[in-house]
């Protein structure tokens, strides 16, 4: 039992004034004998005796309706206890800690009714408690008595986790189908949280118990990205923030951009659940690493309130693009942007002309045509790349000499599938790859391509035939193409996903930031330039780490992304941000639930009362009909 009001709880004092009154009274009479009334002492004495019981009647029912309406006042209320629950099995309990989560009342309410669960398991039953963001092996996802876990429960809090309630119900009915326990999640019942590709099992029962916050409205920061795709050298960036309002009211906030230290704030109205744009005037044509952070002020969810960018602004990329009659660079070109306002300044030559130029002057050099370049040129690409600089190889058709720089690159010969062959597989964890998915390549279709030996390298896009299609080599300084720039080799060049995969596949030979945006719980893949200690900077702290060696650069490997924020691997900018669809409060149906095979512990559809929305039931109307029955009994007493 619970009162809402438990200040006013004092007043209820105030009742017992009818007693107080009626003691004193009692006391100022003074027994006197008068002659002339002893002739009644023979009168019968049951009329005196009802007198005495109307007396004390009157006293009960103008006390019980006085104390019925002052503790009607405070808001009483009797909390239910979960049917099936806590009483004939065991007991698995599924804490969701995912951000949606995150508000203060709505969290404390999860942790009491965690409390309640374990404390209401019968004499002998064991329970094991597990959190949605964490479902790996614990102490706590043991089945033990619950006292033990109880003080664990002052522990939680919520996580900037987006996670899914999948793995955990998974875990859970490992735990609970040996024991023949049962399986309850305190859950805010979000939408995209429960998985509807799974039902619980008919020999495991699975109740959801909803602790959903009577005003679920939330709007955050959904994304904040340059204006420009790609940043260009010398011209200045400004950045873009998408706002989203989930609620079913406008929402009018604060947006506040943080750029380099300077600030900039902007009023803006967001129209019930859509979206709304924000462009800030604040902007930098400064090379180099810069870092941003979009607030959104005065929400009710925390957690997506704030979103983080890390980019770079380039300087110009000297590339020096080798080109052969049969393959012309004109695709490459017009991907790269031929114009002053790109990122590349392009120097075009003809294979006959390679040595000519001197590679040093370029960060990078692209061969369109392995078989157009002599034995001479490979030597010279060769020491190019000794000596610090990177190249982007492509075939077209097999060259003259199969073992192609001193054996960096083998070629087993040129594949002319009949149809074509797709991307199989992409390996989303290198730099160059890693804002592509399998879906943007898998779309082109390969009409041929060369076979290559992928020893010593990494393959980072292998087709469907099982041979590589792009490779990693020379410590991250060699990147080679079974194909070329051709309509007749690929239809990838008319893909949007060619002008990404080429910038970003320079960028990373050039030693330029490929900016990137992590979430919460991400690994955080980060090349360095040597081998020895690095200092890794978090929110939380600073961390020092050895690199990782690999087929192409050192890289540190950061897994510990539990929060949001700017990280800092050799000063070099990474942002982690949480996923914005957490922040969504949209439920999922109770009656689809059901029929999914939960059972659902809820108070229906009245979000108006929190009496409702905790499961219990509100004491305030019985005590005011107890009040006005004591008043009507005392009025019944009064007239007989």
């Amino acid at each position: 039992m619970g009162f809402l009001a438990p200040s006013l709880l004092p007043l209820a004092a105030l009742a017992s004034i009818p007693v107080v009154i009626h003691i004193l009274s009692r006391l100022r009479l003074k027994r006197a004998d008068f002659p002339s009334l002893l002739l009644l002492t023979t009168v019968k004495r049951e009329r005196f005796s009802w007198l005495r019981v109307k007396e004390l009647l009157l006293l009960i029912f103008r006390t019980l309706a006085l104390l019925a309406l002052l503790l009607a006042l405070t808001r009483p209320y009797v909390r239910h206890r979960l049917p099936g629950l806590g009483r004939a099995n065991d007991l698995v309990v599924i804490v969701d800690d995912s951000y949606s989560m995150g508000r203060e009342s709505q969290w404390q309410e999860a942790i009491a009714v965690t409390r309640g669960l374990l404390r209401s398991l019968g004499p002998g039953r064991r329970a094991a408690l597990l959190v949605a963001s964490q479902t790996g092996l614990s102490s706590s996802s043991l089945l033990s008595p619950p006292s033990s876990l109880l003080p664990l429960l002052d522990s939680l809090q919520p996580s900037y986790s987006a996670a899914t309630l999948k793995p955990a119900l998974e875990r859970a009915i490992e735990l609970a189908r040996p024991a023949r326990a049962d399986v309850a999640v305190v859950t805010d019942l979000q939408a995209r949280a429960i998985p509807s590709d799974w039902r619980p099992p008919a020999d495991v029962p699975v109740t959801l118990v909803s602790v959903v916050e009577p005003n679920s409205d939330n709007a955050g920061v959904a994304r904040v990205y340059t204006e420009d795709r790609f940043p260009v050298a010398g011209r200045a960036t400004r950045i873009k923030a998408d706002l989203v309002n989930y609620g079913p009211r406008p929402a009018t906030r604060t947006a506040v951009l943080t750029l380099d230290g300077r600030r900039e704030e902007q009023a803006v109205t967001i129209k019930p659940h859509a979206s709304a744009t924000v462009t800030f005037a604040a902007a930098t044509a400064d090379s180099g690493f810069h870092v941003a952070a979009v607030e959104l002020r005065t929400d009710s969810l925390a957690a997506d309130n704030t979103r983080w960018l890390a980019f770079y602004q380039p300087q110009r990329i000297a590339v020096l693009v080798v080109e052969s009659p049969t393959v012309p660079a004109t695709h490459l070109a017009d991907a790269l942007g031929a114009d002053s306002s790109s990122v590349f300044s392009l120097t075009r030559t003809a294979a006959t002309e390679f040595g000519r130029h001197d590679p040093r002057r370029h960060s990078a050099v692209v061969v369109t045509d392995a078989a157009a370049l002599g034995r001479p040129d490979w030597t010279r690409l060769g020491f190019f790349l000794q000596s610090g600089g990177s190249a982007l190889v492509m075939f077209k058709d097999p060259p003259a000499d199969s073992l192609l720089l001193a054996g960096r690159i083998r070629l087993r010969g040129l594949s002319r599938p009949s149809g074509f062959v797709s991307v199989a597989s992409l390996d989303t964890t290198h730099p160059a790859l890693d804002i592509l998915k399998a879906t943007d390549l898998s779309a082109a279709r390969f009409f041929a391509h060369a076979r290559l030996d992928a020893t010593g390298g990494r393959v980072i896009a292998r087709l469907s035939d099982g041979e590589p299609l792009m490779i990693d080599a020379e410590n991250g300084r060699l990147v080679v193409w079974a194909f070329t720039a051709l309509p007749e080799f690929t239809d990838l060049v008319y893909k949007a996903a060619f002008v990404p995969l080429l910038h970003r596949t320079l960028l990373y030979l050039a030693g330029g930031s490929l900016g990137q945006e992590h979430l919460v719980g991400d690994t955080i893949r980060a090349p360095v330039a040597g081998s020895g200690p690095v200092t890794v900077s978090t929110p939380g702290g600073r961390v020092v780490m050895e690199p990782e060696p690999k087929a192409s650069r050192p890289e540190v490997v950061f897994t510990r992304t539990g929060q949001p924020g700017i990280y800092r691997v050799d000063e070099r900018p990474y942002a982690v941000n949480v996923l914005a669809a957490e922040g969504d409060p949209a439920q999922a149906s109770t009656d689809a639930l059901r029929r999914q095979g939960y059972q659902v512990w809820s108070s229906g559809d009245n979000r108006q009362s929190p009496i409702a929305n905790r499961q219990s039931s509100d004491l305030s109307p019985v005590l005011l009909w107890l009040a006005a029955l004591a008043f009507a009994a005392e009025l019944l007493l009064l007239a007989l």
